[in-house]
């Protein structure tokens, strides 16, 4: 946030006390209305214009992306194609991503510009919810279930996960809900029983469900009733 007498003064053409006489004129719109304050707070995303020209005019940025294997969850890598670089926009710069998936996991993969946003699906205590589905090497005993329902401890992170929604769908395939977002956690869990997760695919984070109509590589930008969440 800043102060919109200190952004007129950072505008190129406007100084401190130039922009004081705008805002006195009327001449300063904030999403398309007159303020005169000069104390009131902008928001990154707040479109600021001064006699007909834009000052700040960002847009809120939110996609949704079907992410094939191969592509890392990275905005830069030296080695393997990312999935910024599925993105054919020109803004897709701005982008950064809202929670990750390893290189070989498929799915759903949230990318934007809006900080807040991200955090909000990321930070641990709102336990937002991702949905998985699990395939195995080998059947998924009832011992797995229940200690995945109960909550595992992690040493390594010294935490115990939240209890965990498992859902079998055959001997070795699963429907799974978890609330964190630890290192290769799916995997780990699993790993404890001896079971090897052969193939792993993310189609919910929240109340965001990945598009049906998406392919591998495909995007969409999010719907309002998607990104007023969680």
């Amino acid at each position: 946030m800043i102060k919109l007498g200190r952004l007129l003064s950072q505008f190129s053409r406007i100084g401190k006390k130039e922009g004081r006489a705008l805002l006195e004129a009327g001449a300063v719109l904030v999403n398309g209305e007159v303020v005169r304050d000069a104390s009131q707070l902008i928001g990154y995303f707040d479109r600021v214009e001064c006699e007909g020209e834009t000052v700040q005019g960002r847009s809120r940025r939110l996609l949704m992306l079907h992410k094939p294997a191969g592509h890392v969850s990275a905005t830069v890598d030296s080695e393997h194609p990312t999935v910024i670089d599925l993105i054919d926009e020109p803004w897709k710069s701005e982008l950064h991503l809202a929670g990750r998936l390893d290189r070989f996991t498929t799915g759903l993969v949230i990318l934007t510009n809006d900080s807040g946003f991200s955090e909000a699906l990321t930070e641990p205590g709102r336990q937002v919810a991702k949905g998985y589905k699990v395939e195995t090497d080998r059947e998924i005993p009832d011992e797995a279930v229940a200690a995945i329902r109960a909550g595992m401890r992690f040493e390594k992170e010294d935490v115990t996960t939240q209890p965990a929604r498992i859902q079998l769908e055959g001997g070795r395939a699963c429907d799974l809900t978890i609330y964190e977002g630890k290192h290769h956690q799916v995997k780990r869990m699993f790993l404890r029983f001896g079971i090897k997760v052969v193939a792993l695919h993310r189609y919910r984070i929240g109340k965001v469900v990945l598009d049906s109509k998406l392919g591998p590589g495909e995007y969409r930008e999010l719907r309002e009733e998607e990104w007023s969440m969680p």
